[in-house]
């Protein structure tokens, strides 16, 4: 019932206010009864008393009798009956005259009684006292009786303390009995409404503290038409707003989120302390860091790399945009990452962090690198046969004495070098039309096994030249692929080409094709030259060769094997090589079947 401190505070307060004023309308009541009692009692007594001493004035002023006073005390005992109260007639030297209570014959004087004494100085006398002839607690009324302006004696009227007490405690308690149901009453009732002020409150701070924990569906209900009701209203709207606001919030935070893991750039955003707030993954994995174990920890911790550091040191200093290249040596190739470091603010100008943005170009750099290293061995290649053809054609001109014999050798070699500069640039174009968007237009079905074959007898001339032996495993049932004729015919010729160029006269050359792994797979091993592990991965970038020498003069322009991965790529596809220095080497070709 009383779970809620603000109730038991309220109902607390409320009830110490009822109890206390209660207790001061008690006593005051109670007072002011017990004085209009005593008054009442007062007037009574006095009345009696006045009443007795007309009865006894005529026996006060005679002469003293016997049958006079026997006449009064009859009366006085008559009176006692119907007034409950004892009635005395005393004399003017204090002798009992008359008394309902006992016989007239006392001896004992009673102008020294206290009442006596007042009602000797001030006409009436009342006073309080133990009663030693009865015994108790009594009241007493002393009134003088005058008879023609002369005092002739005294009456006194007297009645028992106790009645008075009794009535005074059964007032007492009626009015204790009224207070306590009225306290009662009133402790009910300001229960009930204590309920009905706290219950609204507390379901108006469940829901609240409902929405602050997150849960915007909560409503308060309350049908009360006041402030209460206007208080839970406006909390329902509140609620509502930040319902709406939180779901854009969440969409706008989901939508970023979703576009910093959807970009290909790593993300770093701190604030205005360095503490990481937001990683990417693709930062993280640039960086080579966790993204939970990043948040909130300061970015100098995690990031040991100095170029971002000073990256945001200084764009936090100056509040531009700051562009800085982070170089990561490797064995394969270098990591190249571009930083872009910008400064945040709020509207007042003042700071609220940075972001950082990481671009990974070690591709761009790698294809950069492989542009510069193409251009330049294009044209160390093709400067080479221009400037043999362009001399030995200037000699011919000039030297208009050259013998027959020689200048003949002079042409031979001119075209020599003009079919090694023809086959450098078909190979060239055969490259760039490999690596156009349109290659994927011209593919159709054919059989993969009968390209083969094909290839084989155009180049068994050679073989027979070189006395190679040719060692074939082929399928005998068609294994059909689906790709461009022309450029799968090239990479088989180029396959062949090289086993017969870089084999030895006597040696062998095997050549096989099957189906694995649901994948036609092509190979060509032979007894060659061999290719040391340190090269073999470079074996298919234009222009190189294992040995220059021998190439130049076996007429290969280095870029046969370039070709076959391209168009082994082309088309889907995977090539490898199994070589060793002086032992031959295996290519082989995995491509998708039809």
């Amino acid at each position: 019932m009383f779970s809620s401190k603000l109730l038991r505070r309220l109902y607390t307060g409320y009830a110490a206010i009822i109890l206390i004023s209660m207790l001061i309308v008690g006593i005051l009541l109670t007072r002011q009864l017990s004085e209009n009692s005593l008054t009442t009692i007062q007037n009574s007594l006095y009345a009696r008393a006045e009443l007795l001493a007309e009865i006894a004035k005529d026996s006060l002023k005679g002469p003293p009798s016997v049958a006079i006073n026997n006449n009064l005390q009859a009366r006085l005992a008559a009176l006692e009956i119907g007034t409950e109260s004892r009635l005395t007639a005393i004399s003017i030297d204090g002798r009992i005259i008359a008394d309902s209570w006992e016989q007239s014959e006392t001896t004992d004087n009673y102008l020294q009684r206290p009442e006596i004494i007042a009602a000797m100085d001030s006409g009436t006398g009342i006073t309080s006292r133990y009663s030693q002839t009865l015994q108790q607690m009594m009241i007493y009324h002393a009134t003088t009786v005058t008879s023609d302006d002369q005092v002739v004696g005294y009456v006194r009227v007297a009645i028992p303390q106790t009645g008075v007490d009794v009535q005074l405690v059964q007032l007492r308690l009626i009015i204790l009995l009224s207070l306590g149901i009225v306290v009662i009453a009133a402790l009910t009732l300001g229960l009930y409404f204590a309920k009905r002020f706290i219950n609204p409150l507390l379901r108006i701070t469940e829901t609240s503290e409902a929405i602050s924990q997150g849960d915007y569906s909560r409503r308060v209900r309350v049908e009360q038409q006041d402030e209460m009701g206007s208080l839970a209203s406006a909390i329902n709207r509140m609620a509502e707003g930040s319902a709406q606001r939180m779901t854009d919030i969440t969409l706008e935070r989901n939508r970023l989120t979703n576009m910093f893991a959807g970009m290909v750039e790593g993300v770093i955003d701190v604030d205005q302390h360095q503490s990481i707030v937001h990683i990417n993954q693709v930062a993280a994995d640039l960086l080579g860091l966790s993204v939970a174990s990043c948040i909130q920890e300061p970015i100098w911790e995690k990031v040991r790399f100095s170029e971002i550091l000073t990256a945001l040191e200084e764009t936090l200093n100056t509040r531009k945009i700051v562009k800085a290249q982070m170089r990561r040596p490797s064995v394969e190739d270098d990591q190249v990452v571009d930083i872009y470091a910008a400064a945040l603010h709020n509207e007042d100008q003042e700071s609220t962090g940075a972001i950082i943005v990481l671009h990974d170009i070690s591709e761009l750099d790698h294809l950069e690198r492989i542009r510069r290293d193409f251009v330049a061995n294009a044209s160390h290649e093709l400067k080479t046969p221009i400037t043999a053809i362009r001399g030995l054609s200037e000699t011919i001109i000039t030297d208009t004495k050259m013998q027959k014999d020689v200048r003949r050798d002079f042409i031979e070699k001119i075209h020599k070098q003009s079919l090694r500069l023809s086959s450098l640039v078909t190979d060239l174009m055969t490259i760039s039309r490999l690596e156009s968007d349109h290659l994927e237009n011209s593919f159709e079905s054919f059989d993969f096994v009968g390209l083969v074959q094909s290839s084989i007898n155009a180049s068994a001339e050679i073989f027979q030249e070189k006395q190679l032996d040719l060692s074939l495993d082929l399928p005998d049932e068609p294994l059909m692929i689906k790709g461009e004729i022309q450029a799968i015919n090239q990479l088989i010729y180029n396959l062949i080409d090289n086993a017969t160029k870089y084999t030895e006269t006597g040696g062998s050359v095997n050549i096989g094709l099957r189906i694995e792994q649901d994948k036609a797979l092509f190979t060509v091993e032979d007894s060659g030259i061999g290719i040391s592990p340190q090269l073999q991965q470079r074996i298919f970038e234009r222009f190189y060769r294992v040995d220059k020498a021998r190439s130049r003069e076996l007429g290969g322009t280095g870029l046969g094997l370039s070709i076959v991965k391209n168009i082994t790529e082309q088309h889907g596809g995977s090539v490898s090589v199994e070589s060793q220095l002086g032992r031959g080497s295996t290519f082989s070709i995995l491509l998708p079947l039809d």
